[in-house]
Parts: structure tokens; sequence; C-alpha cells
């Protein structure tokens, strides 16, 4: 019983050689003879195929005999096709060479917001990032307010307050406004912990020129 279960095993295994075979070879450059990497080669209307190693080498095994059209691409190159047949105990080895060819797409428009500092000429207006901010020296955590009081012409009465004093003006004649809203006495807590959530903060802006020093603030990190 044994010895039939071998043999059995041993006809279907010459069954499937004699009526499969296989194709290899290597992709290159055309021009250079370089081997291209994670090339796809397939047989056309077919699920058979491989990608090429770093070597640019192929293998595609268990391949049922008959004609077929190979196909090799790759991004950046033309599509290589050929026509090929398969016959009982001979493996096909290919050399295919691959042409560099621009790909062809509908026209792409990029557009984008123009530079701040270029359609803006206000004076003595500062604009400062989240990474600003972030940067500032902070007791607690980061506060826009203490970043303010490093610049030119702003100042403070003590390191326990964020109260911001503009060229000589007091807090109360300093228009605070958080998209658009005004903001009423923002300082709290010592200044030790800030008003404004500064991972929300997109932008701040800083007029020192106006008739009415003003901070604006921008909500939504991008």
């Amino acid at each position: 019983m044994k010895f039939f279960k071998y043999s059995l095993l041993v006809l279907v295994y010459c069954l499937e050689a004699q009526t499969t075979s296989s194709i290899n070879g290597f992709v290159r450059d055309d021009a250079t003879g370089e081997p291209i990497s994670y090339a796809n080669v397939f047989l056309a209307n077919t699920s058979l195929g491989a990608a090429t190693n770093q070597d640019g080498y192929f293998v595609i095994t268990k391949v049922p005999l008959g004609p077929y059209e190979i196909n090799a691409s790759m991004i950046g190159y033309g599509i290589y096709n050929e026509e090929i047949m398969l016959f009982e105990g001979m493996p096909i080895r290919l050399d295919i060479r691959l042409k560099e060819e621009a790909i062809q797409t509908e026209e792409v428009l990029v557009t984008a917001e123009r530079q701040k500092f270029e359609r803006s000429m206000e004076s003595s207006q500062i604009s400062l990032d989240l990474r600003e901010i972030n940067s500032a020296p902070a007791f607690v955590e980061p506060d826009i307010f203490r970043t303010l009081q490093m610049l030119p012409g702003v100042q403070t009465t003590s390191d326990f307050s964020s109260a911001l004093y503009v060229r000589g003006s007091t807090p109360d004649q300093n228009l605070i406004m958080l998209d658009g809203i005004s903001i009423y006495n923002p300082y709290h807590l010592g200044g030790i912990f800030s008003t404004f959530n500064t991972d929300a903060i997109k932008e701040a802006d800083f007029h020192a020129g106006g008739f009415l020093p003003a901070m604006v603030g921008e909500w939504g990190r991008s």
C-alpha cells in the first residue's frame, strides 16, 4: 500500500514537470547595462509574474506550456513586450533591456499662499509661530505672553506677572484678540500657566506701532 502511494506521488510530480516550465533572466537598463531592482515581470492575461531582486534577476516557475506575452515595467522606463513559447523541458532565459521614458501626465497646478512678509509691510509687526513660542524660556509651560516679553519695546513688572507693558503703556491699553474676538484680562495665576493652549495656536501677530498695541492669535495647527 505504501509503495502504491509513493508511486502515485512520483507519477504526479512527473506529470507536472512535463506540463509546466519556468522563465528566468535579468532586467537591465538599456543605456548603461545596470540591473534594475524591483521591476515587475509578468505574463499578460495571467496571474503569473515576479519582481526582480537587487541584482535585477527574476524567475517565474510552474508556468503551463504554450504561447505567452511577457511584459516588464518599471517607473521611469517604457514597457517591454515579447512573445515567447514554452516547450516541454525547455526553460526560457531572457535578458530584458528597458529604455528610459518620461511619464506623460496631465497638467498639475500647484498653488500656495504667498509668504506673509512679502505681502504685508506694516511697521512694528512681528509674527510668531508655534516653534518660536515653544522655544522661549517658560516656568511651567510655554506661554505666548512670556515670549512677547522678550521682544523690543515690551516690559513686565516682575517674573510673576505675564502682563505686557508695550512702549510705556499699561496692560489695560492692550487689545488682545483671538480669531477676531476680544479677550479681556487674560493674565491669571501669576503668569504660571498660560491662558491660551499653545499647542492649538497656529500663529500670533504682535502689533506695537498702532494706536492700540494688539496681539492677534490664530487657532488651529497646520
